[in-house]
């Protein structure tokens, strides 16, 4: 059954979950208008009222007798693989959801042990050689999800890692955070410097938008102040034009590579460039061509095939392989 829960104790649990509600007589209303509409009930204790939500699930129990198996599993993936990716404000109000699917496919019903089963049978793994991760704390990530859930302004601490240790505290600076992005295990904030709008006269025609590491936040606060979410910011857009996270991105060139043997068959499925073309070499090897805008993933991915790829244009490219290539090669002589 739901608890019966006083205004101030439900003011308290909205703030909580990252709700901007200044004062206890707004909630007053709100649930006021909310039992007009039938979605709440209240009831006199002493001089206060207490309210509780309709039992539209009654919790697990009542929330298990009406899912499917099949909704359980959905809701089941959702928090395993993102669970930790969600607000507050949202987690909050679905934790009933997660523990009736937890419930449901712990029952020994004819339908539930294909279903109980399946969650065991996916997961992912990354791509490259995989790294400990850098701690993120609970507070920043909570902070940060919420501003960018109700586009709120923040005031965050940053300390690039260019920069490295340094004795000074860095400087506060205000943030409108737009999105966040998982990339490699790691969690970035997409947001907007509302400090450096378009200055078309100074060659600046955008927004100044940049990458922020969560891990390497040393402070965030909400300011008080909300913004107006940018009309021609797509994050989709975003991460496939802007490369992004390929970082420190350049023009884009066409790429030619020579692979020997099978190192380059994989580009036969999984094409580096849309305008991708394959030949076969006069010495056998295959040659793989395509526009690419070079980055440091890209550098990454091609260091990683080692000799098994000769890098044949641009040339600037070529010649920055082959010097350190030739640097490596001393070293280790």
């Amino acid at each position: 059954m739901e608890a019966w829960l006083s205004t101030p104790e439900i003011h308290r649990r909205l703030r909580e979950r990252g709700h901007a509600v200044d004062y206890t007589k707004k909630v007053q209303r709100h649930l006021e208008a909310l039992e007009k509409d039938k979605l709440v009930i209240s009831r006199q204790e002493g001089r206060a009222l207490v309210w509780q939500r309709k039992p539209w699930l009654q919790g697990a129990r009542g929330g298990m007798s009406l899912m499917s198996a099949s909704e359980a599993v959905a809701f089941h993936i959702l928090q395993q693989f993102a669970g930790n990716k969600l607000p507050s404000a949202v987690t909050k109000d679905i934790e009933p959801l997660f523990q009736a699917a937890e419930v449901r496919l712990s029952q020994e019903r004819a339908d539930s042990r294909v279903y109980r089963a399946w969650p065991d049978k996916i997961d992912s793994v990354d791509g490259t050689f995989s790294l400990i991760r850098p701690k993120l704390r609970p507070e920043i990530f909570h902070t940060v999800a919420t501003a960018t859930f109700f586009e709120r302004e923040l005031l965050v601490q940053y300390r690039p890692a260019y920069k490295g240790e340094q004795a000074e505290e860095p400087k506060v600076k205000p943030l409108w955070p737009l999105a966040l992005v998982e990339s490699g295990g790691v969690m970035y904030m997409v947001a907007q410097d509302p400090t450096r709008p378009p200055q078309p006269e100074k060659g600046r025609n955008d927004w100044m938008r940049t990458l922020y590491r969560l891990d390497r936040i040393g402070s965030a606060t909400e300011s008080g102040k909300s913004f107006t979410y940018p009309e021609d910011f797509k994050l989709r857009k975003y991460i496939e034009t802007e490369q992004a996270f390929n970082f420190l991105t350049e023009p884009p060139v066409r790429l030619e590579l020579a692979f020997d043997g099978n190192a380059g068959n994989h580009l036969r499925e999984s094409p580096m460039a849309r305008d991708q073309e394959l030949e076969a070499m006069p010495d056998g090897r295959l040659k793989v061509s395509g526009t690419v805008i070079p980055s440091l993933k890209l550098r990454w991915w091609l260091r990683s095939i080692g000799a098994a790829v000769e890098i044949l244009a641009p040339k600037s490219l070529r010649q920055e392989f082959a010097a350190d290539y030739l640097k490596l090669a001393n070293r280790y002589r």
